[in-house]
């Protein structure tokens, strides 16, 4: 996996966000209050459940969205898998032909709203999941980018930010690209519950 820094920069938004103008049947979905609709409601990745990335990513925001995580998850999406003739060359190299890529989001936010308005802890987030990565992550044919992304949290009312994680994954077929995105979300899930522990260890001290 090659992580690095991520120079887009989304529309702000506001949390909790409604529904999507260009995509009427997009909503935001409370999954702290039902983790049980998280396989129901996420038409972008549905079609591909039947591949083990899927059930995993699933795992991944149940604990996001958990007692056990001081996060919680704000957005995501997958785009289905196709050619990818513009890979980049860290990837490219390594495949005899275009490999197959698979493209997706996450953003996630502190729960305690206020955490997300600090400028310090959301950058001390971001580079606690970049370097996290970079550091205990074999190199594999996945990419991720960490970013943010600007919020109204409508709780508090007050500005802050979001970090996004935005993720590829290549592979010489589909069933390879999501074997590799399966190990990309086990290595987010991974990185992201010891930086929520290590906060909470932290916290608990006298």
């Amino acid at each position: 996996m090659f992580v690095d820094y991520d120079t887009e920069i989304p529309p702000p938004r506001q949390h909790p966000w409604t529904r999507v103008e260009a995509n009427p049947e997009a909503q935001y979905w409370d999954f702290r209050a039902n983790t049980e609709q998280i396989p129901l409601v996420l038409e972008d990745f549905k079609p591909w459940a039947h591949y083990a990335a899927i059930p995993r990513f699933y795992e991944l925001l149940a604990w996001l969205n958990g007692s056990d995580s001081i996060f919680e998850s704000n957005d995501c999406g997958l785009r289905p898998p196709k050619v990818d003739d513009a890979t980049p060359e860290i990837v490219r190299h390594v495949f005899s032909s275009d490999p197959i890529v698979l493209h997706g989001r996450l953003a996630i936010i502190f729960r305690d709203l206020a955490w997300n308005a600090s400028a310090p802890t959301v950058d001390g987030l971001k580079r606690a999941i970049h370097d996290g990565l970079r550091d205990n992550v074999s190199n594999f044919a996945a990419v991720v980018r960490v970013g943010d992304w600007a919020h109204l949290f409508i709780g508090i009312n007050k500005e802050g930010r979001a970090v996004s994680l935005r993720f590829w994954a290549w592979g010489d077929d589909e069933a390879m690209a999501m074997a590799n995105l399966n190990s990309t979300f086990e290595a987010i899930h991974g990185c992201l519950k010891w930086i929520s522990d290590g906060i909470k260890s932290r916290a608990a001290k006298p």
